[in-house]
């Protein structure tokens, strides 16, 4: 093979290539806007391609609304609930720049609450948290509870407000359900589990949590 044939076709190989990339991406975006919407229509609730607008999510003040650039809402499906209006959307943005860029992706159910939730963040305690307190970095214990705090790394910055809102009833609860995702914010709470997108089958029981989380563990 010659230089002559690989610069003749090297170059069109690559742009089909991309093209085809590119492509296949889109129809999978489509699929799973489809098949959202045939879920949403299965279980009677409202579904919508866009999600809530990113002022109003910037405007909870949760932080993961936060962080990064090219934020985007999209897939949303909406739930009534006695604990307060869930809505359950991806969510994505992105960090870094060039080669160094990264896109992180989200499945998110974002609770409408009472004002009483205080600014705080809730995720599974790892090895590494566990290093990090070793070295100073200092989280927010339930003494009453060790399994909670053995089992989550909780901070905030005002830990006299955190203590106030998880009481015994709402660390009984999440001891019982390890590895969720919590932010909270005056008004709202965001209920989450992986840096990833939930597959389309995996929302049927993420909206059931959300639902149980908002009735039983934000009321």
């Amino acid at each position: 093979m010659d230089a002559a044939f690989l610069e003749t076709y090297t170059i069109p190989l690559i742009i089909g290539a991309m093209a085809l990339v590119i492509a296949l991406a889109f129809w999978l975006e489509r699929k799973r806007r489809s098949d959202l919407m045939a879920l949403a229509a299965s279980m009677g609730l409202r579904f919508s391609p866009e999600g809530p607008d990113l002022y109003s999510l910037e405007g909870t003040q949760i932080e993961l609304f936060r962080l990064g650039r090219s934020r985007k809402a999209v897939n949303m499906i909406e739930v009534s609930s006695s604990g307060g209006q869930i809505r359950v959307f991806d969510y994505r943005y992105i960090t870094g720049s060039g080669k160094h860029s990264h896109t992180h992706n989200f499945t998110v159910a974002l609770i409408a609450c009472g004002s009483s939730v205080p600014h705080f963040d809730l995720k599974p305690e790892t090895f590494m948290y566990k290093i990090g307190e070793l070295v100073g970095f200092r989280d927010i214990d339930l003494p009453a509870f060790p399994l909670f705090s053995e089992k989550y790394r909780l901070t905030g910055p005002d830990e006299a407000a955190v203590h106030l809102f998880f009481t015994p009833r709402r660390a009984a609860w999440f001891e019982s359900r390890p590895g969720l995702r919590v932010q909270g914010a005056p008004g709202h709470a965001l209920l989450f589990k992986d840096n990833r997108r939930l597959p389309v089958e995996d929302w049927m029981l993420f909206i059931e949590e959300a639902k149980a989380f908002a009735s039983e563990a934000l009321k």
